[in-house]
């Protein structure tokens, strides 16, 4: 694949490599995430054995009571420093969970991978014919117009716009298909029984928020020649459109 060389540095959420550009998650975001989450729970940590006394030298009845004590009685060095490595590694825990389910993808002039929840996938820049922003869902359609991909992205609209375009992909301000999205009603005459079936079956996971259910019934009904999006908790479907 040729080098591409570009002028222009990468904006917040993107970094431009040869031949490539990674989005993710903005710098000010992923800053508070590593830094700010870790700082703000240790001065958590830190504040709460004073703050657990302060609530005892109160003259009234307390819930948990044993817990204030239990808290309050931290004051020894070596039990400072238990206390706040606890509460570090939890804070750790939290922000790599965050880091973890947070969604990078890689752009080429070839082929676009999206990396989330430790899975990788790939996808050919031939088999894309639409990529938009949809709220903060990042979309991305295949030639027949099914959903390759539609998960949140952090970066911003100009950002993703910025990087799909340099590699020759087909960004839209808005989804193309949008005039087609009907919203699902039970026992519409516009669809057949099963398709309909699937959706209502699809309504009650989406009110459970049963989300691999809900993934699972949409991939479904794209085979059956249907995509559908959410609005809440409220369906609405279109059929598929070859480009």
């Amino acid at each position: 694949m040729a080098t591409k060389e570009f002028r222009e540095g990468p904006r917040s959420g993107s970094d431009t490599a040869a031949g490539q550009t990674v989005l993710a998650v903005p710098f000010a975001d992923r800053l508070v995430m590593f830094v700010g989450i870790p700082l703000l729970v240790l001065l958590l940590g830190l504040g709460l054995p004073a703050l657990a006394r302060w609530a005892l030298s109160w003259d009234t009845a307390l819930p948990f009571k044993p817990v204030f004590r239990f808290v309050g009685a931290i004051d020894k060095p070596w039990e400072i420093a238990v206390n706040l490595t606890i509460w570090l590694l939890l804070a750790l825990v939290v922000v790599f969970t965050a880091a973890r389910e947070s969604m990078r993808v890689t752009v080429t002039d070839a082929d676009m991978r999206v990396d989330k929840d430790d899975q990788v996938r790939t996808f050919a820049r031939d088999d894309v014919s639409a990529v938009f922003l949809d709220g903060k869902k990042l979309v991305v359609l295949d030639q027949h117009s099914r959903q390759l991909l539609r998960d949140t992205h952090e970066a911003s609209r100009s950002t993703l716009a910025e990087g799909f375009r340099r590699h020759g992909y087909p960004w839209h301000d808005s989804d193309p298909y949008a005039d087609l999205f009907r919203p699902w009603s039970a026992g519409s005459a516009e669809l057949p029984e099963t398709a309909d079936d699937v959706l209502a079956a699809r309504q009650s996971a989406l009110r459970t928020k049963a989300q691999p259910e809900v993934r699972s019934l949409a991939a479904t009904l794209e085979k059956m020649g249907y995509v559908v999006r959410d609005e809440g908790t409220r369906q609405f479907w279109r059929p598929l459109v070859k480009s």
